[in-house]
């Protein structure tokens, strides 16, 4: 009697195999509603081994973006934004592009050490041969007999095998690291592994369970590739990021809201050289609706008028710069977009403590006319050379 109402309630005569496997799922079934999730959990495994279409399909609806697909339940546990398809491929883009500008510079640099190498080399090699020269010369005149240098015979000491290969090691160029630190569904983190060519692992974090069983059982819904390549944790984004430090060449931030508490971790968490991709929704903040929540947010304080929404650019820019100059390093902008009810930023981020002092020459104070649309600039600094102090003095 109890097996027939289980059925009844689920739907599904798969999980009714063994004796085992109805005492495991009474355990969860307290009402219909907890059978079902039961069933989504343990039938990936049974489909997977019988071959029947996966997760129970008829409970979801499956959506196509791009070249990966997503399950959404027909309750709507965890939220899919229709309207960031604009969003999503424009990160896509941003990230082939910053894909290849990475190897083009590693290129450059190994044709920069190549250089300096043989430049090097050069001096050491006539050194040693001047040495042979004098050395043969006290030979002669003491009457010694020199023994004779094969031409064969190399001047110089050659370089250690296991060195080399140490080097070509560190020369070689690794697969970029993504990580989306607020990946709900794993919608993005799948495009990005199926779309963007020469993309390494990709990370995609979540402090809800519920986002998370979604985003593993979409990853196991788009194939073998997306299993390769993307893994979900159920973590902490700021805690992640802290205990990662420099490890990612892509940070993707999309909270709801405003991501001010995510950018300092954020920051950390790329390497050199590294992208930085952040949204903010919180438009009416930045626009001036509420200047004081501005200020406590991003640090700064925000005039309405009609350039309002790229000053909404601009303070999401000093913010990251701002959290960037604590740990000595810069940001560079790439590309700034405001777009429906968002701002989107591409920034990448280098290290450099010299670089990090002209941040003060990057900001100015906006002074507003109150009776009509005209503004000024005030730069907070600018720069002087030490010859032209000199002359002052």
């Amino acid at each position: 009697m109890l097996s027939l109402l289980f059925e009844a309630l689920t739907g599904s005569r798969a999980l009714l195999k063994s004796p085992l496997r109805r005492r495991e799922e009474l355990k969860w079934v307290s009402s219909a509603r907890e059978m079902c999730r039961a069933d989504e959990k343990i039938g990936v495994e049974d489909n997977h081994q019988t071959g029947d279409p996966p997760f129970g399909l008829s409970n979801f609806t499956v959506i196509k973006e791009g070249e990966a697909g997503i399950l959404v339940h027909h309750q709507n546990e965890v939220f899919y934004n229709k309207t960031q398809v604009n969003n999503r491929d424009m990160s896509i883009a941003v990230l082939r592009t910053f894909i290849s500008k990475r190897k083009q510079e590693h290129e450059a640099m190994l044709s920069r050490r190549a250089k300096a190498r043989k430049v090097a080399k050069e001096p050491a090699v006539k050194q040693a041969v001047t040495v042979t020269a004098m050395h043969n010369r006290e030979s002669n005149d003491g009457c010694e007999v020199s023994q004779e240098i094969s031409e064969d015979e190399p001047c110089s000491i050659s370089d250690d095998p296991a060195a080399g290969q140490e080097r070509e090691g560190q020369d070689e160029l690794k697969p970029p690291r993504v990580l989306e630190a607020l990946s709900a569904s794993g919608l993005r983190a799948l495009r990005y592994a199926c779309e963007v060519d020469g993309i390494g692992q990709v990370v995609a974090l979540d402090n809800d369970k519920a986002s998370i069983e979604a985003c593993r059982r979409n990853i196991k819904f788009n194939g073998s590739m997306a299993c390769l390549k993307v893994e979900s944790h159920l973590a902490d984004a700021r805690v992640y990021m802290l205990t990662h430090p420099k490890e990612f060449d892509a940070v993707d931030l999309d909270p709801y809201g405003s991501p001010s508490v995510f950018l300092d971790s954020a920051v950390q968490s790329i390497v050199d050289g590294g992208i930085l991709m952040c949204t903010a929704t919180d438009m009416a903040v930045l626009c001036g609706g509420n200047g004081e929540v501005c200020y406590s947010k991003y640090g700064s304080y925000p005039l309405r008028g009609k350039y309002c929404h790229e000053m909404a650019l601009r303070i999401l820019l000093a913010c990251i710069e701002s959290h960037a100059n604590r740990y000595k390093r810069y940001v560079v902008p790439v590309l700034s977009v405001q777009m429906d009810f968002y701002v989107r930023v591409f920034v990448r981020i280098y290290t450099s403590a010299s670089e990090m002092k002209n941040t003060p020459l990057k900001l100015s104070y906006v002074y507003q006319c109150t009776g009509c649309d005209s503004f000024h600039l005030q730069p907070v600094g600018r720069s002087v050379s030490k010859v032209h102090i000199l002359m002052l003095k």
